[in-house]
């Protein structure tokens, strides 16, 4: 897997009875404004095929995947598309990792999800600003449980060469400012 394919986005989370539970993605419900260019927003059942392959999707802390908390393939991650959105429910190893998981969720020092996919599928409104990007199909590869959820340069990757397709300008326009800032 290429980090350049690599897109993160973030939700919500709480604990309940050592489970970890909530809404990785809630479908049609707008992200902030990414890059000063564009809000996301997912289709409902974005990530229907990704899940029905029974890939491994994992469950970490803060996207290392040397702090890994959970998995499909073990049955401690379970994913399920519901009406509202894509679901969770994470049962954390029973190690200080785990523990300390628990206990900063339980506290209300992290309440933040994360995700990283891969967008086999968009579209861009570019009639309106911010433009609107609607991601219909996805490759789920990770969650992850953040008190600091990241865009990671990986991302900027994807929607890069998104926009590109809909507005080359844009993409003219984010490469200068990558410069500015010494990114690139």
């Amino acid at each position: 897997m290429k980090n350049t394919e690599l897109e993160i986005r973030t939700a919500t989370l709480s604990a309940s009875d050592k489970k970890l539970i909530g809404y990785v993605i809630k479908w049609g419900l707008r992200s902030h404004v990414l890059w000063d260019e564009f809000v996301e927003q997912f289709a409902q059942n974005a990530f229907s095929n990704s899940l029905s392959k029974g890939s491994d999707v994992r469950a970490l802390y803060e996207h290392d995947y040397t702090n890994l908390l959970g998995r499909t393939t073990s049955g401690t991650l379970q994913l399920t598309e519901d009406e509202t959105g894509l679901r969770f429910e994470l049962t954390p190893p029973d190690t200080q990792l785990g523990r300390d998981v628990l206990t900063l969720v339980e506290r209300g020092d992290i309440d933040g999800m994360s995700f990283g996919f891969r967008a086999i599928k968009d579209q861009w409104d570019i009639g309106q600003e911010p433009y609107v990007r609607t991601v219909l199909e996805a490759e789920l590869h990770e969650i992850t449980i953040t008190s600091l959820p990241a865009y990671p340069d990986s991302g900027v990757e994807i929607a890069k060469r998104s926009l590109t397709l809909s507005k080359p300008q844009a993409v003219k326009d984010f490469d200068r400012w990558l410069q500015l800032v010494e990114v690139e």
